[in-house]
């Protein structure tokens, strides 16, 4: 039998919101790997040894079940994706014992039967009309970080992965053109399972753009129903580190999109992809919006509005800190990019924002801090609200029923 200890410690950066969306998935380690034995987690509660925060211990059968783990494509992903950008340090240890795993402690599966939806907002590729003009915006407003590019293109980054905003060079363009949104699929099994579901549903599948192909090893591509082109794919490349910058967001949440095609949107990104619903605001009229996740279970990797027409309203990057949302504020103001939706405290994912606009570079970008995040069980169990259309179940700071000014 083999005894494997992990005890770590996080980067002070790393915010309260991120490390218990780590520490969730941790836990959710013996439902996702059955022959992972007698889990534990905790706090380091050592006097001596302070240097480490967290340590969590697990039994293998033997070495063969302990190499089939940790070589496994989604423990490979976790440590790429999710831990090294957010863990400071860490000490792994590993001993070899006499007899078997006790069977009495075995952690009972919690692997959802559901069908299973994209795994969480990889990228937006925008049209814009001045490229150069662009990529300084995203890295002076919104702290991203310029990898590759040319005279046609631009890629940036955030953190680890391979680019959050892709920039495609039209001058014949006068304002912003929304041409991809790409999503993130855990494996081949899921995104074959959505082939099937898209097909079932007469959507036509397409080929990746070719950069998307070049940064990732598998995908297709399929038109929403407001003819929005999606981009779904698998092991999105990542960088080692992630920018070597202070003042940066740590993720691209979600897009928020209006559509005058409300209810069709509604069941092809639910009942066709798989995304599952958190809340809603509920009305017949222009502004009924639904709030859906994906597989990360942020509240909302996607939005959808009811509108006269279609757009993407908004794209919303997760930020270090409170602190740097205002910093992005101050940097807005100090430029005179417009903020048409000042701070606010958004009731559904409990993250405090603003917005700042100028559509010759995109939608309406949203700086956010402490962006909820379910728990594996929350993700499988949440019963989402139902909300009227009062805008204090938008932002909880408005302050009556008819403050709507400033969305």
């Amino acid at each position: 039998m083999i005894k494997q200890t992990v005890a770590f410690r996080f980067k002070d950066e790393v915010d309260e919101t991120t490390r218990a969306a780590i520490l969730a998935e941790l836990a959710e380690f013996p439902g996702r790997y059955p022959d992972m034995k007698n889990f534990s987690l905790g706090r380091n509660i050592s006097s001596r040894e302070k240097n480490m925060t967290h340590t969590f211990m697990f039994e293998f059968a033997d070495e063969a079940a302990l190499r089939a783990y940790l070589e496994s494509e989604s423990h490979e992903r976790f440590v790429r994706e999710r831990w090294r950008p957010v863990i400071e340090t860490q000490s792994i240890v590993a001993l070899e014992v006499e007899g078997e795993p006790s069977r009495t402690e075995t952690a009972v599966s919690t692997a959802p039967s559901r069908p299973r939806g994209p795994y969480g907002f990889a990228f937006a590729r925008l049209g814009v009309p001045d490229l150069a003009k662009s990529i300084e915006f995203y890295t002076y407003h919104v702290g991203l970080q310029l990898e590759g590019h040319d005279d046609t293109y631009a890629q940036l980054r955030s953190n680890v992965a391979h680019h959050d905003i892709e920039l495609v060079a039209d001058p014949s363009l006068t304002e912003f053109d929304s041409q991809t949104l790409a999503f993130t699929v855990e494996s081949d099994e899921v995104l074959d399972d959505l082939a099937r579901r898209l097909k079932d549903d007469g959507r036509e599948l397409g080929e990746l753009h070719p950069r998307t192909k070049a940064a990732c090893r598998n995908g297709f591509s399929v038109k929403d129903p407001n003819g929005q082109t999606l981009e779904l794919i698998t092991d999105f490349h990542v960088y080692a580190e992630p920018p070597l910058l202070e003042w940066r967001p740590v993720d691209l949440v979600h897009p928020f999109l209006s559509t005058p095609h409300y209810e069709e949107s509604q069941r092809f990104y639910m009942e066709v992809l798989g995304f599952l619903p958190s809340d809603y605001i509920v009305s017949d009229r222009r502004g009924a919006s639904s709030f859906i996740r994906c597989e990360d279970r942020y509240h909302h990797s996607l939005a959808l509005r009811r509108d006269d027409s279609y757009y993407v309203a908004h794209l919303c990057f997760r930020m270090k800190s409170l602190d740097h949302v205002l910093r992005g504020r101050t940097k807005a103001i100090y430029k005179d990019v417009p903020i048409p939706s000042d701070i606010v405290n958004h009731s559904a994912s409990t993250s405090i924002a603003f917005y700042m606009y100028d559509p010759t570079h995109g939608p309406r970008i949203e700086l956010c801090d402490g962006h909820r995040v379910f728990t594996p069980e929350e993700h499988e169990t949440h019963k989402p609200r139902y909300m009227s259309a009062d805008p204090r179940n938008i932002d909880v700071w408005r302050a009556a029923a008819d403050d709507w000014e400033r969305f």
